[in-house]
C-alpha cells in the first residue's frame, strides 16, 4: 500500500493489476480511505476497464483526412476530473 501510495505522488495515472481476488480493491479503497481520514481530501477514483473499449476509444483517435482530433475515455475522464 505504501508503494503505491509513493507511486501516486510521482504519477499522473497509476494502473493496478493483478490476478482476480489478489486485493487490488481493497488496497485502494483502504488507502482512498486513509488519505481521506488523514487529510481531509477526498479522493476520487474512475475505474476504466479497458478490455471493454478499443484503443482508439480508450487514447482518442486523429483522423488522417481532416485532421480534427476525437478524445478517447481516458481525455475524457482526465478534463472531467479537471
Amino acid at each position: 500500500m505504501i508503494q503505491l501510495f509513493e507511486t501516486m505522488q510521482t504519477r499522473h495515472t497509476t494502473m493496478v493489476v493483478g490476478p482476480t481476488g489478489s486485493g487490488k480493491s481493497v488496497i485502494l479503497n483502504v488507502l482512498a480511505q486513509a488519505l481521506k481520514e488523514e487529510t481531509s481530501i477526498p479522493t476520487r477514483m474512475d475505474v476504466i476497464n479497458p478490455k471493454m473499449v478499443t484503443l482508439n476509444e480508450l487514447y482518442g483517435v486523429l483522423d488522417p483526412d481532416s485532421r480534427d482530433w476525437t478524445d478517447g475515455l481516458l481525455s475524457k475522464t482526465f478534463k472531467d476530473a479537471n
